[in-house]
């Protein structure tokens, strides 16, 4: 077989793979299209089977979750979006592996903001595995798990993005990109959104049960809707990044079909 011919095959692999990587990047919104109606969907079913369950009260996410039948939607199409979470932070991995290695070349410093770009990944794709362990293991087949499944959900996923931003702020220090192709503003507004939004749940968390009684139900629902909200944020985050994610692949098709 000629060089030439390797060469083109070497292409034409390349090119396939940049392919799917473009496809692939739909993955980054679904965690957004697919999570945030399941879990709405989800507490629709609970009020359908137990509407008990909402008088004078307000079902947390994890409570609607943990029983038949909501619990079996919730396992099934958690794990539709913990693939996707999965997918998404593992085209962030090549992504980013291929900037690094191009500013690296260049001669910028990259070892820091590869660490970060490390703990980031490793702790978003640790997120995404204990959403799927929070669905699988609910508050009546297995409390404990569930409980310490979803601290450490919230926790990594809190962590991961809070990285991920920490290593784009500091890439954009080193390298001089065009304004706005990181799509750094949806993702501070996101982060933003987290960052208050976890605390005032953690806030109403540790306080809700000081209420006086003839408050209990509206504090209730203050604290399951902050609930909704930091879920929701989280869900949205990988969404922040589909355009700056597709962009990357189509010009890396480009490039390998001009090579």
């Amino acid at each position: 077989m000629s060089d030439t011919r390797v060469i083109e095959m070497q292409q034409a692999t390349q090119s396939a793979r940049v392919s799917w990587g473009e496809r692939l990047s739909w993955c980054l919104p679904l965690v957004f299209v697919i999570g945030v109606p399941s879990v709405l969907i989800t507490r629709l079913i609970f009020l359908h089977y137990f509407p008990d369950h909402f008088v004078n009260d307000s079902p947390t996410i994890s409570e609607t979750a943990s029983r038949w039948p909501s619990d079996i939607f919730f396992e099934w199409t958690m794990a539709l979006v913990t693939l996707f979470i999965i997918v998404s932070w593992s085209l962030n991995i090549v992504r980013n592996r291929r900037r690094l290695f191009h500013f690296a070349r260049a001669g910028v410093p990259v070892k820091g903001p590869a660490i970060l770009f490390a703990l980031a990944s490793a702790l978003g794709i640790a997120a995404g595995l204990f959403l799927m362990l929070v669905a699988i293991f609910n508050l009546h087949d297995g409390h404990d798990v569930h409980m310490y499944g979803s601290w450490a959900f919230y926790i990594s996923q809190a962590l991961a993005i809070t990285i991920d931003i920490l290593f784009v702020l500091w890439l954009r220090r080193l390298v001089d990109e065009p304004s706005g192709r990181d799509g750094i503003v949806s993702r501070v507004l996101v982060a933003a959104g987290i960052f208050l939004g976890s605390w005032f749940f953690l806030y109403m968390y540790e306080t809700k049960g000081l209420a006086a009684p003839d408050h209990k139900y509206a504090i209730q629902l203050v604290y399951v809707g902050s609930e909704y909200f930091v879920a929701t944020m989280f869900l949205a985050y990988p969404m922040t990044a589909f355009a700056e994610m597709r962009r990357h692949f189509r010009e890396l098709a480009g490039a390998s079909g001009q090579e």
